[in-house]
């Protein structure tokens, strides 16, 4: 008889402990086998949402503007909540529980492409 241990990082597990460099409100989203920690602030006078993305590790990823998938109108406040758990999670991309999506603006164009193709538009 064979008998195989697998290993996930499945729904419900603990994120690894948070790396001293890493904002105390960032949240852990997971990954297939790792884990993100992602962090968003919004400006009120212009609604737009500065965020950060560090590795599992601390390093930062992305510190910069973020702008809505969508292209709708600029963030509130109140709708920026980091979904831990997203159905696509990446180290370049920020979902939000309401289903709105955040891509870095530096690579806007690229990205917007890749999420247009994991929706199937």
């Amino acid at each position: 008889m064979l008998l195989a241990v697998v290993s996930c990082g499945c729904v419900g597990e603990r994120p690894p402990a948070r790396p001293s460099v890493v904002a105390a409100d960032a949240v852990a989203v997971a990954g297939s086998k790792t884990v993100w920690w992602q962090q968003c602030t919004v400006a009120e006078a212009d609604g737009s949402a500065r965020c950060r993305i560090w590795n599992a590790g601390g390093l930062v990823l992305y510190d910069e503007i973020f702008l809505p998938y969508d292209e709708r109108a600029q963030l509130t406040k109140a709708e920026l909540t980091i979904a831990p758990e997203p159905t696509f999670p990446g180290p370049d991309r920020i979902w939000l529980s309401n289903g709105r999506v955040l891509l870095p603006k530096s690579r806007f164009e690229d990205l917007k492409k890749f999420v247009d193709w994991l929706k199937s538009k």
